[in-house]
């Protein structure tokens, strides 16, 4: 019986992982930032930032030693040290269709320019981002994220299990 009884957790696991497979935390490639990618309402996916491997200005830039912010956003209101890049919400809008998400944005802070996003899981523990120059996808880079297993880590406390 419990075989039976794990043999069901696991493949109701199983289906809840395919259904959310884009939910959790994102190592962008070269270990830069995490991104935590979560579903709020209308099914809508989103990502904030939720880890930096420098949390600061490095050595030798103008803002050494201040808190990263959003200091190349085209909008001149929003350069304020007070939007930090920890935190900051770099997708949005992104809707499940044809096994991808699609319709999206995609900010890069660093750049301060925004792109068209899709995403797309090549296997559960990597996800492809694309930011697109067009609204089709055509023009754009595209960029492999791995899933983060153990967030603890890096001092995210999640609150998924």
């Amino acid at each position: 019986m419990k075989k039976i009884i794990l043999g069901f957790m696991f493949l109701m696991t199983s289906l809840i992982f395919a259904q959310d497979g884009y939910i959790g935390y994102w190592m962008m490639p070269k270990g830069k930032f995490i991104i935590n990618i979560e579903k709020i309402k209308d099914n809508e996916y989103i990502g904030h930032v939720v880890w930096l491997k420098d949390l600061y200005y490095p050595k030798g830039d103008k803002m050494e030693g201040v808190e990263q912010y959003d200091r190349n956003n085209p909008d001149k209101s929003l350069r304020v040290e007070s939007r930090k890049v920890m935190g900051l919400l770099v997708v949005g809008e992104l809707f499940e269709k044809d096994s991808k998400l699609q319709g999206g944005w995609i900010y890069d802070s660093w750049n301060g320019k925004m792109y068209h996003g899709s995403a797309k899981l090549l296997d559960e523990n990597t996800l492809k981002l694309r930011g697109s120059f067009d609204r089709w996808g055509i023009l754009g880079l595209s960029q492999k994220a791995k899933r983060v297993e153990n967030p603890e880590k890096y001092g995210i406390i999640s609150n998924e299990k």
